[in-house]
């Protein structure tokens, strides 16, 4: 993936999960959306565990967390 290109990995709700061309070869992933801040993570697993938290928590509520 080039430098400024983003590719959509999952959609849920207005949640999104993108992975993002950074310079240096390297990629990372962005979640945004469900009125949080934007999180940016390097390890995939991570993006994505914030990711399913994030549209879990909008779709059911921030009450019905798992700990």
């Amino acid at each position: 993936m080039k430098f400024g290109e983003s590719e959509i990995i999952r959609n849920e709700g207005n949640c999104n999960l993108l992975k993002i061309g950074c310079k240096g070869d390297r990629e990372v992933f962005c979640v945004i959306g469900g009125d949080k801040p934007t999180r940016h993570f390097e390890d995939y697993e991570d993006a994505t565990e914030a990711f399913n938290l994030r549209w879990m928590q909008e779709k059911f509520g921030e009450e019905n967390q798992l700990m």
